[in-house]
């Protein structure tokens, strides 16, 4: 029989090579556009400070208009006025009502402003004898610039609302910009590197990464680090004086619209955790790579060398190490690209602190993996929408390290060939299958089996998909503040409806994952299925000859993770779902044929 060769299908591809130079392009609108929101933005904070060292003086309101600004969708308005004061014995005029440029619709302070200002219209004065003169109408106040008399305001007050409009333009705009420009040329020097790399070496795909080049493979995560840290301190450049000068103001007493901006502060939190937790990381270990012993490893074989690390691990117990292919699959839609993730294998290790060697070049962490015999290449295989990503983690319990590496896993011309021939190592399946407790594990789930590997009890917990219950509370917390918005704005019905409802269903949604419990046990002659959500509990019992057969299907999507479930299907017609939560197809698979097992032994 004649083999394929396993790399011909790489060896016309060359990396995909991104049109960086149009996609800054692109960008440079939106920083160009994000750069002058943001200077809006901070120099109503500098104009406001500014004027808290004015004096106020006595003030004749000339005129004031409201004027009205039609657009598509909205109607804006600006308030005007002229006025005079004198200061110093001598005259002035000024036409400046706040801080504030142009017209807005945000909260109604031009309507009040100008409802305030048409009390106090005294006319126009024909010198400088006339200036104080004020009929039957007592001055208004405004705020004169001791240093320089001809410049005045007539209302030196923060517009928190204004501001905070402000900032999520500053907030993102910049940031999309910054990230597009730097991601164009730094994708046009990735695709110059790429492709000489490709051809330096045709047919050798472990080599067209600039990251596989080296002898060493440096942390995945590295790369965005930078931009992470950029981000959260621009957005705390943002952040942190709206909420200070909103304080001070005292806006937070006197409106409690205005504690919606604390969802600023807790969006504002995710990149700041994420920036601590690395630089904690670099503080603990330093700068970390991965050296493999051999380049690429291949399926069946193994994946074996250290990671280098610059500082020794601290001293809380053994450090796990997990070897975990992904695999994404991009589709189009009609809104874009989608990308989802499904985790097809994982392998988990303990190395103790006595393993770990040191010498010239830092401490060395051993590493040593088997790959199933039948594990996906790494990268775009046949069909280009599907790619197999390998990573290695360390962590250390109780720390912030975890520095990931991309490894390439690859056919050489010198690894085997998987055939049905080769059986020395396990396949994906199998190694499923002897793991599955473990696996279930790493899911929250506990699952206890006999010594023949036929279930005893499943029992999945409350609250432990706990990534999915945080991005609720975070999204829903936005969601409600919206519905508490448009309700206070009287929005049309619909929204006022709609928003609230959908709120209060995703708070129970939250409020179910917290604290719903399944409880599955087995017995020789059926199975129990118990759920309990509080106080409410309800089970059902069910004989074997009443169950047709069980499987495994996806329920549901958070961000680009696919879960499992495994589902039970009975002689009523009835599915009933045993376990879900589960981010691997292989585990899904391997408890779906535990549990036929366990249905066709004897009794």
């Amino acid at each position: 029989m004649q083999l394929q060769d396993p790399m011909a299908k790489f060896k016309s591809k060359a990396p995909s090579q991104l049109s960086g130079g149009c996609l800054s392009l692109f960008g440079l609108p939106f920083l160009l556009a994000g750069l002058f929101l943001a200077w809006l933005y901070f120099s109503g904070y500098s104009e406001w400070w500014r004027a808290r060292s004015w004096v106020e003086v006595p003030c004749w309101i000339e005129s004031t208009e409201l004027k009205a600004h039609d657009g598509d969708d909205s109607t804006t308005y600006q308030v005007l006025a002229s006025y005079r004061y004198e200061y110093e014995g001598h005259l002035y005029h000024g036409d400046r009502v706040t801080f504030s440029k142009g017209s807005d619709n945000v909260g109604n302070f031009h309507e009040e402003t100008h409802r305030e200002l048409r009390g106090y219209v005294v006319g126009k004065a024909t010198g400088l004898e006339d200036a104080g003169a004020q009929g039957n109408r007592k001055p208004f106040r405004c705020y004169v610039n001791p240093n320089k008399p001809d410049e005045s305001v007539l209302y030196r007050v923060l517009r928190w609302q204004m501001q905070a409009f402000m900032a999520i333009f500053a907030l993102t705009f910049p940031a999309i910009g910054a990230g597009l420009v730097a991601g164009g040329l730094i994708a046009v020097r990735i695709a110059k590197k790429d492709a000489e790399l490709v051809a330096n070496h045709p047919g050798q795909p472990w080599k067209w990464k600039s990251n596989w080049a080296g002898s060493s493979i440096p942390e995945s995560a590295a790369g965005w680090s930078k931009a992470l840290y950029l981000y959260t301190l621009w957005s705390g450049l943002i952040i942190v004086p709206l909420i200070f000068t909103t304080a001070m103001t005292g806006a937070f007493q006197t409106n409690r619209m205005a504690w919606l901006l604390l969802i600023l502060v807790a969006l504002w939190c995710l990149p700041a955790w994420f920036s601590l937790k690395r630089f904690r990381q670099r503080l603990a270990i330093g700068v970390t790579r991965f050296e493999p012993t051999q380049s690429p490893a291949y399926p069946g074989g193994v994946l074996a060398g250290a990671i280098m690390l610059e500082k020794p691990l601290p001293m809380r117990g053994d450090a796990e190490l997990t070897l975990t292919c992904e695999k994404k699959v991009t589709r189009k839609t009609g809104d874009g690209d989608s990308t989802t993730t499904e985790k097809i294998w994982s392998h988990a290790q303990n190395v103790t602190l006595d393993q770990i060697t040191r010498d010239v070049s830092g401490f060395r962490l051993p590493v040593a993996f088997s790959l199933p015999a039948d594990a996906p290449q790494s990268d775009a295989g046949d069909d280009p929408a599907i790619k197999h990503v390998w990573k290695l983690q360390l962590k250390v319990p109780g720390t912030a390290i975890g520095p990931v590496f991309e490894v390439p896993v690859f056919h050489t011309g010198e690894s085997p060939v998987v055939t049905t021939t080769i059986s020395a190592a396990a396949s994906i399946q199998e190694v499923a299958a002897a793991d599955l407790p473990i696996l279930l594990a790493a899911r929250s789930i506990r699952a206890d089996f006999d010594g023949n590997g036929l279930p005893r009890s499943i029992v999945c917990p409350p609250a432990r998909l706990r990534s999915l219950i945080v991005f609720l509370v975070v999204f829903n917390v936005i969601w409600t503040a919206v519905a508490a918005l448009l309700i206070h704005k009287h929005a049309p019905l619909i929204f006022r409806i709609v928003w609230p409802v959908s709120a209060a269903g995703i708070w129970l949604a939250v409020l179910y994952q917290l604290l719903h419990r399944r409880t599955v046990t087995f017995s020789v002659m059926g199975l129990e299925v118990t759920n309990e959500t509080g106080p409410l509990a309800s089970s059902r019992k069910l004989e074997k000859s009443q169950i047709i057969g069980f499987s495994h299907d996806t329920n549901m999507n958070s961000g680009n993770t696919v879960f499992y479930r495994v589902r039970m299907e009975d002689v009523f017609g009835k599915k009933t779902t045993l376990v879900d939560g589960i981010t691997e197809s292989a585990t899904a698979a391997a408890l779906a044929g535990r549990l036929e097992d366990w249905r066709k032994s004897e009794i």
